[in-house]
């Protein structure tokens, strides 16, 4: 019997289909089950360790913006001294840059004692404090190693205030320095280094030649 080219083709591959069929009946092929994978396959050239902690990543990863997106209810509150970033976005008119404005401040800075201390961070004035007041609580403890720090300073020094180490609630204790002008020697201190004589208290805000002199004998440097 002659076969022409496109018969051989025909025979070649029926023969090659059966014996193939053959071979996967007899266990020598692959089966089902050698496509399958799970978390715990590696892929290759990664190990399955690694691919099980990057799912736990993502999956956490969506949790938070989740719990970021969620808004407060009327009578949740946050202590924004130990809140992370994630949780302080919840806050009305608190978006993320000052979420992490808010913590990096804080441990700059030392703890907020009430809502007004929210005001050293940038971006952050009375109006946006003013709608956060309802939403915030402050660790008791928070206040009582703030002002324990501040007492100290004072009592080390002779009843002075150390204008380069004080934190806005100590610098209160400052006869003629309240909560702002506080928050702003704070501010001119961190941006413009420390401050070396009382005459470099006038770079502050605030603080002219009448306020200098009445506060002239209560700090140091």
């Amino acid at each position: 019997m002659h076969l022409n080219g496109t018969e051989l083709r025909s025979l070649l591959l029926a023969t090659g289909l059966l014996l193939l069929g053959t071979a996967a009946r007899l266990g020598f092929g692959p089966g089902p089950d050698d496509f399958s994978w799970s978390e715990s396959s590696p892929l290759p050239g990664r190990p399955a360790r690694d691919l099980s902690e990057t799912l736990r990543e993502v999956t956490r990863g969506a949790s938070e913006e989740e719990l970021a997106a969620r808004p407060l209810s009327p009578d949740e509150q946050l202590d924004p001294n130990l809140a992370p970033a994630t949780h302080l976005r919840r806050l009305p008119g608190i978006g993320p840059a000052r979420a992490r404005a808010i913590v990096k401040e804080r441990e700059t800075a030392g703890f907020y004692l009430g809502p007004g201390d929210l005001e050293r961070v940038p971006g952050i004035g009375p109006r946006t404090v003013e709608a956060l007041a309802p939403h915030l609580s402050f660790d008791s403890r928070a206040n009582s190693s703030s002002a324990g720090r501040g007492q100290s300073l004072a009592d080390r020094f002779g009843g002075r205030v150390d204008v380069n180490r004080a934190q806005i609630k100590e610098l209160e204790q400052i006869t003629g320095i309240g909560p702002a002008l506080a928050a702003r020697i704070v501010a001119t201190r961190r941006t413009l280094g420390p401050f070396r004589n009382a005459q470099d208290l006038l770079r502050v805000p605030g603080i002219g030649e009448v306020v200098l002199e009445r506060i002239r004998g209560q700090v140091r440097f």
